[in-house]
């Protein structure tokens, strides 16, 4: 058998039938907009230590990183903090937390502004 189109047509009906056009490729949302995972992209995910610190830029040059912690990272990051928060003496650390404005009350007991402004560093709410 032949398939060939059949165009029904009434008799003493003069109207043509329209013209069938294809349009402009059809834009198809069935995968989610790449964005800055694109490779062509200039923006390029990179694991860090601490991603409170901006990314270090050139002279005249725009920010086109994004900054996120691994799991390694986050383990070294943590080691660091401890390190550091060990060697700071209480008064700067009741210092630090007062100017950042972690803690209302001035009578605070040192070791609970040391574990806050800990929390708050891992947090990258504060970079010391």
């Amino acid at each position: 058998m032949d398939s060939k189109k059949i165009v029904i047509q009434k008799i003493g009906d003069d109207t043509p039938l329209p013209a069938v056009t294809t349009g402009a490729k059809r834009k198809t949302v069935k995968t989610f907009p790449r964005g800055v995972l694109k490779k062509t992209s200039k923006f390029q995910l990179r694991g860090v230590k601490d991603p409170a610190k901006s990314p270090p830029l050139k002279k005249g040059m725009q920010k086109h990183t994004l900054r996120m912690l691994t799991e390694k990272g986050l383990k070294k990051h943590r080691k660091t903090l401890k390190r550091r928060l060990a060697s700071l003496p209480d008064s700067k650390i009741k210092e630090i937390v007062s100017a950042k404005g972690l803690v209302k009350n001035p009578k605070t007991p040192a070791h609970i502004s040391r574990q806050i402004l800990d929390n708050a560093m891992a947090a990258g709410f504060v970079s010391v």
